[in-house]
């Protein structure tokens, strides 16, 4: 993923438990204890955790330290921000809330506390804890953060001194688009925060897709950031080139096709050297069938083209054109290097996987890229690392010989990469 997205905790347990949410999508996640060692995990993590530890302070100091720690996720290329609250109320919620939008100079934030998994829920408007009013169980006399109240409007609108509106199941329950309506609406009166009823995880999932689509600031328990997860996890596809025409690699493409949810594109190269004009245009489509497949969620594999004699045909023409070899291969390669830059810069992906020697450098040279801190291998001869410099610093790539491996060789790569766990071929 470039950038990556900042959860701020107000204690170490509820940190531990939002980022459980986080890596069981296979997003990389790491616990901060101490925000000051962020930037030796730039690029490394998907998500990062910090741990603010906050609850128990006054609110001022609470205030300050959060406000701190967003300006230094910020500062650090943070994609998006999500405010982890108790799902009981306990703790400085306003004041760490105001840090949180002060910070990113934000004007809403959709406040969604209810973890169903846990008998938490929130239903016109009052939190109930295994169906009773929050103020008549035992969180209410917290003997370091009691919550008095199971209104949580009331709650936020006293400590953050903020306008309040509500959504309730009604609303909630209806499509996104009717959400996101109902959502801008109330920014529009002037609503600062926006609490949500949730009663069951589907609940939460409409509001995380509506908040994403509006690209406002969440706040919530464990149970919303489970369904931010779900969300981030289907932006973090994988994206394959290839500009081997080795059978080994030719095998692997096709098996992946049919083992994954994958989108195979190549560019239509047929009288490419009598026009070089059109590369930009054969480029261009390539982004355009990319995006189609984005939107559809799946993985992308560009292939440079299916068989070696397509290639040799581009080759006899050249020669015909008086082109040498390197410079027929230069100009396909420009090809596919403009074009993954193009997609690369803009989406979230989890992985870079390069296929061919030319291909991998002439890709990262297109990318900006100054070096590759090495990982080891995903596979024997199969190198993993961290791009260092360009436009997808930190991003992990493997790359691969066009004759390593077994047929089933890209399909594992893919799979560890989106962090699946290999239950055979």
């Amino acid at each position: 993923m470039q950038g990556f997205l900042g959860v701020i905790a107000d204690d170490f347990t509820g940190a531990c438990d939002v980022a459980v949410q986080f890596k069981k999508q296979g997003l990389e996640t790491v616990v901060l204890t101490d925000i000051e060692f962020l930037g030796s995990f730039k690029g490394v993590f998907d998500v990062v955790v910090v741990d603010t530890e906050t609850r128990n302070l006054t609110s001022e100091d609470a205030y300050r330290k959060v406000r701190r720690a967003v300006r230094l996720l910020r500062q650090n290329n943070v994609k998006l921000v999500y405010k982890k609250i108790d799902s009981t109320l306990r703790g400085n919620i306003g004041a760490e809330i105001n840090a949180v939008m002060d910070e990113l100079d934000v004007k809403a934030i959709i406040v969604a506390p209810a973890f169903p998994d846990q008998k938490r829920t929130v239903i016109n408007g009052h939190l109930l804890v295994n169906g009773e009013p929050l103020e008549k169980t035992e969180y209410a006399y917290d003997p370091l953060s009691p919550v008095s109240g199971s209104r949580v409007s009331m709650l936020i609108e006293k400590q953050a001194k903020k306008k309040v509106g509500e959504i309730l199941l009604p609303q909630i329950r209806k499509d996104v688009d009717l959400i996101v309506k109902e959502i801008r609406s109330q920014i529009e009166a002037g609503k600062e925060v926006i609490v949500a009823d949730a009663e069951i995880q589907s609940d939460l999932e409409r509001i995380a897709e509506a908040s994403l689509a509006l690209n406002v600031l969440l706040c919530g328990s464990a149970g919303l950031a489970s369904a931010l997860s779900s969300r981030l996890a289907v932006q973090s596809r994988v994206l394959v080139v290839s500009g081997s025409v080795n059978k080994v690699t030719l095998n692997q493409i096709e098996m992946a096709v049919k083992k994954l949810d994958v989108k195979l594109i190549e560019p239509v190269l047929s009288g490419i050297l009598q026009d070089k004009e059109r590369i930009d245009e054969v480029s261009d489509d390539l982004v355009d069938e990319a995006e189609k497949a984005l939107a559809e969620g799946k993985d992308i594999i560009i292939r440079l083209a299916g068989s070696r004699s397509l290639i040799s045909e581009i080759q006899g023409a050249g020669k015909r054109l008086g082109m040498n070899k390197l410079q027929v291969a230069d100009l396909l390669l420009s090809i596919l290097s403009r074009a993954t830059r193009k997609i690369l810069g803009g989406h979230c992906f989890k992985g870079l996987i390069l296929i061919g020697g030319d291909t991998s450098i002439r890709i990262m040279d297109a990318l900006g890229a100054k070096a590759i801190r090495s990982e080891g291998e995903f596979l024997p001869g199969i190198p993993s690392g961290r791009i260092i410099g360009g436009i997808c610093d930190g991003m992990q790539v493997v790359t691969k010989a066009g004759g390593f491996g077994d047929r089933y060789t890209l399909v594992k790569i893919i799979r560890s990469l989106k962090g699946r766990a290999e239950t055979g071929n």
